[in-house]
């Protein structure tokens, strides 16, 4: 079995490679655009951001933080204190601070492997800078519509956090959170971390782009391929809702980013998968919900909008569906059993 894994993804890297080399002018427009994004995008808004949070959840400082959050943090979502600056630093950081901090919080022996898996299938998430600059100022030119895909994938990973938390026994107040370092020091650690984090995030855009110009998959897998791209060359063929759905799956190309994290804790891709499934689903719920309590902001983005959206429209009978669906999935999969 192993033989016949290996022997399929060198077939597809093999693929991979006869393709960019046999598409080469393509490919090289596509990883000039995916340097222009990395450029312009990734690394002005997310690099300093990262140090920062970096920065902050390593140092003496974030043991205030932790303990400020500790309520919410431990009675709500019933996680580690030491997890609290993770966790909102990931929803407002955008991917892959959450994984990126998790990682950290695993390697300093702060959580252990059950709870940072439990991390991974909610703290993964567009950020604010990606969703309401990024996406609604620049891309959409409509804040409104930003702000709304935030709330709606935001709110959809705390509502994961908080419903998943019921098959785990509270935490202990007692919890001494995490180890802290000198403020210089945590400096010198984050900054190393980050810039490696963000020129693994950047290479991998560059990678994507340069395969996506070459073999010019349809535009609507574009954004599920690589979301920064397919957003920004294609957000015209999507609803808000649907937008909101990408956005919270995130897009093949941060899943291939987070493959070492996610080996390196020893959770399942496939249980990674399904997450991203549910926390997609319910945010795309959340956000046609919102476009009936705020229909401004659906309506600027409607009529900035030329092409026909794809459908996401539902129905309540469909909505309730989805919310069945999504609470089925989380207690489904919360109700195996964990690891000692």
């Amino acid at each position: 079995m192993r033989i016949k894994k290996e022997s399929l993804q060198l077939a597809a890297l093999a693929a991979v490679s006869i393709v960019l080399i046999a598409f080469s002018p393509q490919a090289k427009e596509g990883a000039l655009h995916g340097l222009e994004m990395s450029e312009t995008i990734i690394i002005p808004g997310l690099l300093p951001l990262l140090i920062l949070f970096n920065m902050i959840s390593k140092s003496t400082a974030g043991n205030m933080l932790q303990n400020a959050l500790a309520p919410v943090t431990e009675k709500v979502f019933r996680l580690p204190r030491a997890t609290g600056a993770a966790m909102i630093f990931g929803l407002i950081g955008g991917y892959p601070t959450g994984a990126v901090l998790t990682e950290s919080l695993y390697d300093n022996s702060d959580i252990d492997d059950a709870t940072a898996k439990r991390l991974m299938r909610f703290n993964v998430n567009g950020g604010a800078a990606f969703i309401i600059t990024a996406v609604g100022t620049i891309i959409l030119k409509n804040e409104r519509a930003g702000l709304l895909l935030f709330a709606s994938t935001t709110l959809a990973s705390l509502l994961i956090a908080f419903f998943s938390s019921f098959h785990y026994e509270k935490v202990s107040d007692s919890h001494s959170g995490y180890s802290a370092l000198p403020i210089a020091e945590a400096l010198n650690v984050s900054t190393e971390n980050s810039i490696r984090s963000v020129l693994n995030i950047s290479a991998c855009i560059i990678l994507f782009s340069a395969l996506g110009e070459a073999v010019k998959y349809p535009a609507v897998l574009s954004p599920i391929i690589e979301i920064t791209g397919g957003v920004a060359d294609n957000h015209d063929a999507f609803s808000l809702p649907a937008l909101a759905f990408l956005i919270a799956f995130s897009g093949f190309c941060i899943h291939f980013q987070l493959f070492s994290i996610i080996k390196k804790i020893n959770m399942r891709y496939f249980d990674f998968f399904i997450w991203r499934i549910v926390h997609a689903l319910l945010s795309a719920l959340l956000c046609f919900l919102f476009t009936k309590l705020f229909p401004d902001a659906a309506q600027v983005f409607s009529n900035y909008s030329q092409s026909t959206p794809i459908p996401f429209s539902v129905n309540f009978t469909l909505s309730a569906l989805m919310i069945l669906g999504c609470a089925v999935l989380i207690f489904d999969i919360d109700s195996r059993k964990r690891k000692c």
